[in-house]
């Protein structure tokens, strides 16, 4: 006789493995739960998570353990060293290849998760990015460049090209460098913005330091970049810059 797990035992685990990308599964439809200022992955998730109800980044990487390697003799131990390793879920999921090659590559099944619901997140930040428009929720886009930057090691420039509704066309890096300089080039940025018929931009960049005050290149490269876009009617809405989970935004702090 084949014994079978009671329904409920199902449903549960369907529902925690949906609660980490910030959505729940039902038998026949997705069902998104109401958004939060930091959901999934920003500054002030721990507290948005509590407040919520949620589990907490240690609850939430032992599931993902005890799902991807279920034989493990002790995913909480384990989930507990990966989090004092990279001091957060977030920071783990964003990880270089090579650091997490290096720190959970014997188990090629986990890594394979944590890399799923890093890209499940980035895409519901951008789906609602799409739906809403990228300039009506501020808060939204803010989650959605961190998920995206606030991890990466090297510096990389990207651009939000933005129609008259304030919709996204598309978001593209174009450009990346060392620790410290990414060149990025106006030309490229408006032959571009030419070929989607972008009539808003958004620069982004991070810094890998953590500290995302703008430098005076980063000040003259907006300029640049402002000047070419006016002669084209485009419209360089802002420039942000990420750095350890923090943002600054050149427009409300005046450089332009």
């Amino acid at each position: 006789m084949v014994s079978r797990l009671p329904k409920s035992k199902g449903r549960q685990s369907r529902s925690e493995l949906a609660d980490i990308a910030g959505f729940r599964l039902q038998a026949e439809t997705v069902q998104e739960r109401p958004p939060l200022p930091d959901l999934p992955f920003f500054p002030g998730l721990s507290d948005a998570r509590a407040s919520a109800g949620l589990p907490d980044d240690h609850t939430v990487l032992t599931q993902l353990i005890t799902l991807a390697a279920p034989k493990h003799p002790s995913a909480d131990i384990w989930a507990t060293s990966l989090l004092r390793q990279f001091g957060s879920l977030a920071a783990l999921l964003s990880a270089p290849d090579e650091a997490m090659l290096a720190a959970v590559g014997q188990t090629p099944a986990l890594r394979v998760t944590l890399r799923l619901v890093q890209e499940a997140a980035v895409r519901l930040h951008k789906a609602r990015l799409s739906r809403a428009g990228v300039l009506a929720d501020r808060a939204q886009l803010r989650a959605y460049l961190s998920a995206v930057l606030a991890h990466e090691r090297v510096e990389q420039v990207r651009v939000l090209f933005l129609d008259a509704a304030h919709r996204l066309l598309a978001d593209e890096m174009l450009g990346r460098g060392t620790v410290d300089h990414t060149p990025i080039y106006p030309r490229e940025v408006m032959r571009r913005a030419l070929e989607l018929e972008a009539r808003l931009l958004v620069l982004v960049h991070n810094h890998p330091s953590g500290d995302p005050s703008p430098s005076q290149d980063d000040i003259l490269m907006t300029q640049r970049i402002t000047q070419a876009a006016s002669l084209l009617g485009v419209t360089v809405w802002d420039h942000i810059i990420i750095g350890s989970g923090r943002l600054c935004s050149l427009k409300e702090d005046g450089f332009f």
